[in-house]
């Protein structure tokens, strides 16, 4: 078979995919599949090819300076995609598994990955060279290893794709996305709610903080009644609702990042909301409910004035009224005031005790509230020295504990976060006389 009829039996097979539709519909396939038409006419255009492969060439190579790739660069771009494609395959195995796809679907996947995988290796420069006897850069050639290291991503997750056997793909993309999700939840880990022309929208997280429960040093107690929360949670047991209500510092906040980081493999997301999109949360429910992911909905430094009233939505949701929580999703929240709502004994209103309770309940709505007070000194200096032996700092403790006591008074306090900004001062200090 010549290199044209090839080309045109790949281009036909691209043609009859259905399942996997929106890969094909992609920029940059576009253009790929765009100088391969081009190059199956009589009298192909070279001008337009060169074009064509320019803007096919500069999208390619920031995807790999990107990704920090730099061979097998196409197939792992398409594997990518179709580790993120949202289609009725990847939804169902995304929530019931391999076992709840039907045969003619499994018999469709082995089909259009195969069209696939035989599109991911034609090499088009090579192709273009050799047909036109022109000199089109190779951009698999173009991006060399310069100190590049693997990152943990879904590019790698999915390398083994191209290599399987018909027969053994479908169940392998199937229990990928049953492990993994598949959309922007496949893609991010944790996500915001974002407002954009009045219309809101879940937004993908790039950099999520890599905090884990090493990095955090005290609160062991109170971490473990979030952490087995969430255990039974991801497990399908009837978890709770949470409240990390304390002082400023205490770690309130890293504590619900660190579970993210500690449970995303086994389905975790987190999404973060704005206590003014409460009044969205009906439709932030809808988005997830029926996804295979489980879901913390995370409110960050929760409270409101005694004028704001968004909290009887967020109230409602908790308590179970006519919008009940999906039991793929959670609430944890975090505040600096135990009853959330101010109070304030100039209002009138609050010497109605029917007023009183409505807004003082809110935070009793949580079914677990964990209590994140301010370490003592002896406390304190337990963190700092934990923190300065995980970052192998070497010094004399009785002066170590001078520095910590005297950053305390002259900074934030005593507290895990001033404990840490301490041990990151002291690490550049110490920098400098080894330089």
């Amino acid at each position: 078979m010549g290199n044209k009829e090839k080309l045109k039996n790949i281009l036909n097979g691209l043609n009859e995919i259905v399942i996997y539709r929106n890969i094909t519909n992609h920029s940059l396939i576009r253009k790929w599949i765009k100088i391969l038409q081009e190059l199956l006419k009589e009298e192909p255009s070279i001008e337009f090819i060169y074009s064509e492969y320019s803007s096919f060439y500069k999208g390619i190579t920031e995807y790999a300076f990107k990704k920090r790739i730099h061979k097998n660069i196409w197939p792992t771009f398409l594997a990518e995609e179709i580790a993120y494609d949202e289609n009725p395959f990847s939804h169902i195995s995304e929530k019931y598994g391999f076992n709840a796809v039907s045969n003619l679907i499994i018999k469709t996947i082995e089909k259009e990955i195969g069209i696939l995988k035989e599109f991911c290796y034609v090499n088009i420069a090579e192709t273009v060279n050799s047909l036109l006897n022109t000199e089109l850069p190779d951009f698999e050639n173009s991006v060399n290893n310069i100190f590049y290291e693997k990152v943990n991503n879904t590019t790698f997750m999915l390398g083994n794709l191209w290599e399987l056997k018909e027969g053994k793909i479908a169940e392998y993309l199937s229990n990928y996305y049953h492990s993994n999700g598949c959309g922007i939840f496949g893609k991010y880990k944790a996500f915001r709610w974002v407002k954009e022309n009045w219309a809101g929208r879940l937004k993908g997280i790039e950099s999520v903080d890599p905090v884990t429960f090493e990095d955090l040093i005290g609160y062991e107690e109170e971490r473990k009644i979030v952490i087995e929360n969430t255990e039974a949670f991801l497990k399908g047991f009837p978890a709770n609702n949470v409240l990390l209500y304390g002082d400023k510092g205490t770690g309130k906040s890293s504590t619900v990042k660190a579970l993210l980081n500690e449970f995303y493999k086994e389905g975790l997301r987190l999404i973060e909301i704005n206590k003014n999109d409460i009044k969205d949360l009906s439709y932030i429910l809808d988005i997830i409910k029926d996804r295979g992911m489980k879901f913390i909905l995370f409110f960050d430094d929760l409270s409101f004035d005694e004028s704001e009233a968004d909290y009887k939505e967020l109230k409602s949701v908790l308590e179970g009224g006519v919008e009940v929580l999906p039991s793929n999703i959670v609430i944890y929240a975090t505040s600096n005031r135990r009853h959330i709502v101010t109070e304030n004994i100039e209002d009138n209103e609050l010497h109605n005790t029917d007023a009183r309770e409505e807004k003082l309940s809110l935070s009793d709505r949580f079914g677990i509230t964990i209590t994140f007070v301010t370490p003592s000194q002896e406390e304190y200096l337990k963190i700092v020295k934990g923190l300065a032996q995980k970052h192998n700092i070497e010094i004399e403790w009785n002066l170590l504990k001078e520095k910590a006591l005297q950053w305390a008074i002259w900074h934030n306090g005593r507290s895990p976060r001033s404990a840490k900004q301490f041990i990151d001062h002291l690490r550049y200090e110490l920098s400098k006389n080894t330089v």
